[in-house]
This record gives structure tokens, sequence and C-alpha cells, in this order.
């Protein structure tokens, strides 16, 4: 896809379809639209009168263009009641918008932002929003599929620059915009991916490519991490006959101070789970392609590092494994030990997860120790009947990492609820004959699954993603329906890293 800022009118643009927002109780020349509704008869404004269109949130309006050089559709989507005007509410109207060009299979398409006198907000800051929202809501998983060619991918995303909005400003951020869209496409793709496509050594061949003069990918093979000792990942992976294997990207940008900051980022990456020998029901089985969400979230931020270019050191890792059934899979009462020394009884085989990701998260903190930590994980079903599908679950040892990661989540709409890790909830993973044990029942779940992970972060300040609700299920304009991934998780994290550098 192509992300091409121009400084021109909308009725001048040549393109299949523009999408351009009023807001309630509004007409034309209070958006720039006055002289494209001048070329269109009067017709933006006539359905106003009419009441045909009121501009109440999400409300959309398609017209015909009536020029043979400008757009050949128009929507006019509602932004609702201007005092309420946020970013989010943006990308979600053009989401509206982009779903509906999506349905009609266009693949060009222009949006003319919010621009004037926004409240608490700036015009670049609204245009990235249109961007994202017509963005990400035209995705499409390029499937195996006959007629695949009868629906096409969005191929050009033009922008109309206001004449309040710097354009050099703009054009940098559609650059920015367009990497992180990029980025959450690309763990789209990964999610959506059948699990037989995507086996860890699979996994491990994607990655590579990632590699570039500012990234270095590593793979380390079931060799190594035997001599690695990292017995909770080989646990998980011991059923499968296809061995796991730990990725380990890192970005450096040449001209960092020695002092710069070092982030590090984990992802689950369970390529398939059937849930061990505490196997899964037909129905919940069926969706577990979706256990990698995590890592895919990783795999989506390396995917845009080089264009956004935090100011800080980047690592990201993903424990790449399946949790498959087999005479030679680990059983419910095994004890493994894990990276960090600490043993850990296997209550059940289906938390699984969580056992991968110790020995990241303890592999990381000693090798390479950075600054702040985040991991995130397709963790539990619990925390899907807390929080649903609307937010993540967000647990967190340091209150200042927690916060950036609050503040970014607001930004770009991947909102984030903070729940509890007192010392309390470690009583439930408590084990009579190991360290720990790898559930804590039912009570609590997503927090005494994030407490079992706060036990390999030592003193890091860290933060623990749940996505469960989040990865595969977004309820959002721009979100896809069920069947695919939402890639979340990218936007927010290139925004934190951007605050957090």
């Amino acid at each position: 896809m192509d992300i091409v800022v121009e400084e021109t009118s909308p009725q001048d643009v040549r393109t299949q379809v523009l999408i351009a927002g009023l807001f309630e109780g509004e007409k034309p020349v209070e958006n720039g639209l006055a002289r494209l509704d001048a070329t269109l008869g009067n017709r933006i404004e006539r359905a106003i009168a009419a009441g045909d269109f009121t501009g109440r949130k999400f409300q959309l309006l398609e017209l015909y263009g009536g020029r043979e050089h400008g757009p050949r559709h128009i929507l006019i989507v509602g932004l609702g009641n201007r005092k309420r005007y946020s970013g989010e509410r943006v990308r979600r109207a053009f989401g509206v918008a982009g779903k509906r060009a999506r349905n009609q299979r266009w693949n060009e398409v222009t949006v003319l932002p919010p621009q004037k006198e926004l409240p608490g907000d700036d015009p670049i800051a609204a245009a990235i929003a249109a961007m994202e929202g017509t963005a990400l809501a035209m995705y499409r998983y390029v499937r195996r599929s006959r007629d695949l060619k009868c629906h096409p991918v969005i191929e050009k995303l033009h922008v109309v620059a206001g004449v309040e909005t710097a354009l050099d400003g703009l054009r940098a951020a559609a650059e920015r915009a367009f990497a992180t869209i990029d980025g959450a496409c690309f763990a789209r793709d990964l999610v959506t991916m059948p699990a037989g496509d995507l086996i860890p050594e699979r996994y491990a061949e994607i990655a590579r490519k990632l590699a570039s003069d500012r990234i270095e990918v590593e793979v380390i093979d079931e060799k190594k991490l035997r001599e690695l000792k990292m017995g909770a990942l080989l646990a998980v992976g011991q059923g499968s006959a296809h061995p796991p294997v730990l990725i380990h990207l890192a970005y450096y940008p040449g001209d960092l101070p020695e002092r710069a900051k070092t982030f590090a980022i984990a992802g689950k990456g369970v390529t398939f789970d059937s849930g061990g020998l505490n196997i899964k029901s037909t129905a919940g089985i069926r969706d577990m392609k979706i256990d990698m969400a995590g890592s895919a979230t990783v795999m989506g931020v390396f995917k845009a590092l080089e264009r956004i270019r935090p100011k800080c050191r980047v690592h990201g890792f993903i424990p790449a494994v399946e949790n498959m059934t087999d005479g030679a899979s680990f059983r419910p009462g095994d004890i493994v030990t894990a990276y960090n020394g600490l043993t850990i009884e296997i209550d059940n085989t289906d938390a699984e997860g969580r056992l991968a990701l110790a020995d990241a998260l303890a592999y990381a903190v000693e090798t390479f120790k950075p600054d702040a930590m985040v991991d995130l994980a397709t963790l539990t079903g619990a925390c899907v009947t807390a929080l649903g599908h609307w937010c993540s679950g967000l647990m967190s040892n340091d209150d200042a990492l927690s916060g950036v990661l609050f503040e970014a989540g607001e930004a770009t709409g991947e909102r984030v609820w903070r729940l509890p890790l007192w010392h309390d909830y470690r009583e439930q993973i408590k084990s009579e004959i190991a360290d720990l044990k790898n559930t804590g029942g039912r009570p609590a779940g997503p927090i005494t699954a994030g407490k079992f992970l706060e036990e390999f972060v030592g003193d890091t300040a860290w933060a623990h993603f749940d996505i469960a609700g989040t990865a595969s299920e977004g309820p959002f304009s721009y979100t896809p329906h069920k069947e695919l991934g939402t890639g979340v998780g990218v936007r927010l994290l290139l925004e934190a890293l951007q605050r957090w550098a």
C-alpha cells in the first residue's frame, strides 16, 4: 500500500472514493467540503436539510461523484457531537467508511481528515487517526482462494492536506502512520495464517527476513535450548514433531548514546495449542492457531521499527512452540526446571503459554538487562470474562511503566485496564513439591497467571498484557471479524516506545 499526501481540493482528486467526516448538525462549509458539494449540486447540504444525514456518530452518506476528473464516489461519515471529539472517534468513524469501501472492492481511497477547530487535538493527529481507521478497516488477508482477484486489497491511500495543516509535518506523520499500519497488518497476517503453515521452524524463517542494517535476528534451536537449560519451554514442545525455538530480534539504532535505554518485548508464540494432555474441547481447539498472537505483535513492532526509529534499543523474544498431544507430551504432575532455576509443578498442560514465556523473560533479564520489559500473551480465558473484547488486561510491577502504556493505549484506541498484582495472590501458585505450580485455580485467573510470570523478571520494570479478549475479536470498525487477527498491541507499543525513550 502507498500513502500519498496531496495538497489539493477534494473535488479535484481523481480517486475511486473520497472519504470525509462531518460533525453532527454542521454543514459542508465547516469541514472544507463546500466546493466539493457545489460540484455535486449541493447534495450533501440538501441531504442535511431533508434530515437524511444528520452527522450522528458513524452515520454514512454515499454519493456518486459529479465530475469526470473528481472522485467517482463520496462517502460522508458522521463524527457525532463535536464536543465529544477524540482521535479514537475519528479512527472508528473512518473505519466505518473503510469497511464500506472494502465491501465495494475499491482499492484506491482518498481521505479528507477533520481540519477545523478540533477540541483538544490537532489536524495532524486527526489525519493519522483517519488514515489508520480507513486502512486498517480495509485489511484483507491474502488467502488461498480462487476468487482472490474479486477481493482486492487496498493499494493506494491518498490524504488531502487541509489549509491549516503543515504539509511537511503531515507527510512525516503519514510515513509513521504507514509504518504502524504495515506492522499491525503484518501481525494480523501471522495470526490468521493456518497453524500448519506456521510451525516453529517456519516462524523462525519469517523472522530472519526482518534482518537489516539495524535489526539482527538470532534463532536459538532445540540443542542450544537444552544447553541453556530452558526446561519450561522444552517441556511445552516435547509432544510435537516440530521442536521449539527461541527467536531473538534486536534493534540497534546507530546514532544513540551509550547510555540510551533498552526495552524488551516478549510474546507468547504457541503456534498451535491443543491443550496437551489436558486437551481442549472441539469448540475450544478450533481457533487455537491464534495462540501466538502475542508473538505476532512483537513481529509487527519490529516490522515497523526502522521507519519509526525510537531513540532506544529494543529486544524482542519469541518462544515459538507447539503444544501437542503425544506419547512424549509433558504430563500433569511433572516438575520442570526453568532457565532461572525455579522448579514448576505442572498442574495443567493447557497453562503452557506462561511456561514458554517464563524462560524467555528470565533469559532476557539475565542476558540483556533491559531498563523495562513488556510481554503479551493470549493467556487466560478468564481475562475475556473479566474485560470482554473492549480492552486488554494489564499487570505491572512498575507504576511509571504502567502509566506510559495506559496513555499509549488511550492515544491509539488499544485500551488497557490495570489489574492488581498484590503479593497475596502468590499463595494460589504455591506448590507443595516445587517452587511454583503453573496455575492458581479459577479465582483471579488472569492475575495469578501474571503473578506466575512476575517470578521470572527479577527487579526489572515489567508489564504483562493479557490479550486473550482482543487478539482475534475486535468490536471496532477497523478490526477484523473473529476469524482474523486484530494485530492488537503493535500500535500501542510503537507509541509507548516513542513516549518512553
